[in-house]
């Protein structure tokens, strides 16, 4: 057995490996060790702190982007391969209209999520992206009556991606 698979083996026998400061080896919890744990770790320790330096100097997964309007995996997808002249243009001009609404908080949130829906080539929009959405958080289209089913008191959730028979872009938008 190799240095990587005796470490698979001490790892899912519940043992932790770490390196120690002066480069040794420390095994954790010591009541968890066999003679035949203690046996094999003699026979491989060099090549099992190889092996441990080897995964310290992997490279940390990628970013997790800790936006709460997507999932991790979405966040990973908007930022793989970087963004273009036109995206970080569009996040921009997003950000900055988001501020203006006084959702300065959100903004960077918002404006990324928007980044990933136009890579995605999604056709939903944020009511905040729309004209009809009044500074009283109420929707203007179902507050004339022409949005079908609507109460005309509609206070729709703003950050929500849908699809609006009543949807107009605002100005400044794209």
């Amino acid at each position: 057995m190799g240095a990587p698979e005796l470490l698979h083996h001490l790892r899912g026998a519940g043992l932790v490996l770490t390196l120690t400061p002066a480069g040794g080896l420390h095994v954790a919890p010591r009541t968890a060790l066999t003679d035949d744990h203690r046996a094999a770790i003699r026979t491989e320790r060099d090549a099992l702190v190889l092996a441990l330096q080897a995964e310290a100097e992997q490279p940390p997964p990628p970013r997790r982007s800790g936006n709460p309007l997507m999932t991790p995996e979405q966040g990973d997808e908007c930022h793989t391969g970087g963004w273009d002249d036109a995206e970080i243009d569009a996040f921009t001009s997003s950000q900055a209209r988001f501020t203006r609404m006084r959702r300065a908080a959100h903004a960077d949130h918002l404006a990324e999520r928007l980044t990933l829906r136009d890579r995605q080539h999604d056709d939903r929009r944020l009511c905040l992206e729309c004209v009809a959405l009044a500074d009283n958080r109420r929707c203007l289209v179902a507050a004339r009556g022409r949005l079908a089913g609507a109460d005309r008191r509609l206070e729709p959730v703003p950050t929500i991606l849908q699809r609006c028979p009543g949807f107009t872009l605002a100005p400044g938008l794209r």
